[in-house]
């Protein structure tokens, strides 16, 4: 078949390329096993989701204070070691959780976490784009993205069904802990994993030129990045509860349908080459946020059929369908946009795109937080709009370009 011949094309990709695909396995596995589950500890804890709002803003907020910063540590440092410290910082946020949980070791392991988060998205993606030639690196962020949906996959199942086994023989409080000391080892392995890494990226540079032609394409790459952040504040963190007010579902029964959603992605990530070569990358990328859009204006519809099997299943099934299609292009998408870019722009274009995405997500997560206590179905509305002039204005600025090596 046509998927096999697809897949079995990766066991030529390199080693390193390899390697920084299970360090993405590693990281997302242990950032799922504790992110999934950390609104409903907060919650737990007597903090209220107010707070976890404010929590995700500010660890929005300093992921964008530092992503400049942290493009620049790639000049100096490389890319390698950029992540490496990144996955430490990472590591230092969860062992803060697991040690003493507060509002203040919570506001601290945010900040701490995003710093590292930051670190993480500055250069991660050079360095995938740099560990395979252009012919393959599809292909290499399409193995990465796989396996972080797969590490996604297995810690968002875990990170439920770990306190629905244990409450009963270490309580929800000691349950809650021991997802944190899990996270925090297995960030500790994937800084190992990181370090083996041969391949580094570590420029000169950029001149600083408003008028060059790459810093005209971080801009039309930054806009459209801005408004996917702006609408996603407004609902994407808040799904969870989503599940839980509409349908009053255990944390358990979420937690499985996030990871079979994790599970789709990882799978449709690996045949999106495929896909690519058929429709070309930019129908292709505009192609899958128009689907995810619509389906996900046809989940608060299903709210007026109650909270049965039937409503339950319909809403689980286009949050999935919603789900895989707007993620799992992603690699897709970063090979097309760091294929536009020469080696010394492609942290900072990164870390630019990036910020933008969570500047203005961070100005809109409060509001999500207080706009879910008063209403269910606005903000899958508010996300659509905005996600739909996305796709828009990037079609516009991205019709006619053509990829560097």
């Amino acid at each position: 078949m046509e998927i096999f011949r697809a897949l079995n094309e990766y066991k030529n990709l390199k080693e390193d390329a390899k390697r920084l695909a299970f360090y993405s396995f590693a990281n997302s596995f242990a950032s799922n096993l504790g992110g999934f589950i950390m609104i409903f500890y907060i919650i737990y804890l007597g903090y209220g989701v107010v707070f976890y709002g404010i929590l995700s803003a500010v660890g929005g907020f300093t992921f964008v204070f530092l992503l400049i910063p942290s493009s620049i540590l790639t000049y100096v440092k490389g890319s390698k070691h950029t992540v490496l410290i990144g996955s430490i910082f990472q590591t230092i946020s969860y062992t803060i959780i697991f040690l003493y949980p507060s509002k203040t070791t919570f506001l601290a392991s945010s900040i701490i976490g995003s710093a590292g988060s930051s670190m993480n998205s500055a250069a991660l993606s050079p360095l995938i784009s740099k560990s395979e030639s252009l012919t393959n690196r599809t292909k290499a962020f399409s193995l990465n993205y796989f396996l972080n949906s797969i590490g996604a996959f297995i810690g968002t199942a875990f990170s439920g069904s770990i306190v629905d086994v244990f409450k009963n023989y270490l309580g929800y409080y000691r349950s809650y802990k021991l997802i944190y000391f899990i996270s925090m080892a297995v960030f500790l392995s994937s800084s190992y994993i990181i370090y083996k890494v041969k391949t580094d990226l570590k420029p000169l540079p950029p001149k600083i030129d408003l008028k060059n032609e790459n810093f005209r394409t971080i801009y039309k790459l930054a806009i459209p990045a801005g408004l996917i952040g702006a609408g996603a504040g407004f609902l994407i963190p808040y799904f969870p509860l989503q599940f839980k007010y509409r349908f009053n579902l255990s944390i358990t029964v979420i937690s499985v349908i996030f990871s079979i959603t994790n599970l789709f992605m990882a799978f449709l990530a690996l045949y999106m080459p495929e896909i690519e070569r058929k429709r070309g990358s930019l129908r292709s990328i505009i192609g899958s946020w128009l689907t995810a859009t619509s389906f996900m204006v046809l989940m608060p519809i299903v709210g007026f059929l109650g909270n049965g099997i039937l409503a339950v299943s319909l809403f689980s099934a286009f949050y999935l369908i919603r789900t895989v299609t707007m993620n799992a292009i992603s690699p897709v998408q970063s090979s097309f946009e760091l294929s536009l870019l020469n080696d010394e722009y492609k942290s900072i274009g990164s870390s630019i795109e990036t910020l933008t995405w969570n500047a203005m997500n961070s100005l809109t997560v409060i509001f999500g937080a207080l706009l879910i206590k008063e209403s269910l179905n606005a903000p899958f509305f508010i996300c659509a709009a905005f996600y739909y002039a996305s796709a828009i204005v990037y079609y516009k600025f991205f019709s006619n370009v053509s990829k560097k090596e």
